[in-house]
């Protein structure tokens, strides 16, 4: 069009500013929806981190109350299940790093590093005294001398 009216810019300039506005709309909208997908992603790792302990607990409770015996390989499973646990968190950090960098705040985000900090302590624990054979003999040997009575607690 030649002699195009000025209603017509207007509406032409109106469409283009519309369609910027959309485009950062569902921009910022898709990296919304990244960080709370994030947030689920750790939330998902709390919850599995909380059962590992969970079962840990009543674990050795059941042990301590008598209701169970010792079972080194319950002991190198729940061990196993911590390690195999850490395997995503190299992933969840970059993400969490991502989320940082758009300024979004994670509300679990305490929450997970938290249980991380406390899983590669149980791991870095795990792998130093289940590498020890001495170790897993002597454990055997307090369990035993506490189920006789020789010892005042366990």
């Amino acid at each position: 069009m030649t002699n195009e009216s000025i209603a017509f810019r207007a509406a032409r300039q109106f469409v283009h500013s519309y369609q910027d506005e959309y485009k950062d709309l569902m921009k910022e909208h898709g990296e919304a929806m990244d960080c709370w997908d994030c947030q689920s992603f750790l939330q998902l790792g709390i919850d599995a981190f909380n059962w590992i302990t969970r079962t840990d607990q009543e674990t050795r409770k059941a042990i301590y109350d008598k209701r169970a015996q010792y079972d080194q390989d319950v002991d190198l499973a729940i061990a196993s299940l911590y390690a195999e646990w850490l395997k995503p968190c190299e992933f969840a950090e970059q993400w969490i790093r991502l989320q940082k960098a758009r300024d979004f705040k994670i509300d679990n985000l305490e929450q997970f590093q938290k249980c991380c900090e406390e899983a590669r302590a149980i791991v870095e624990y795990n792998e130093g005294i289940l590498s020890n054979p001495n170790f897993i003999v002597a454990q055997e040997e307090a369990i035993n001398a506490y189920r006789r009575g020789e010892t005042l607690g366990f």
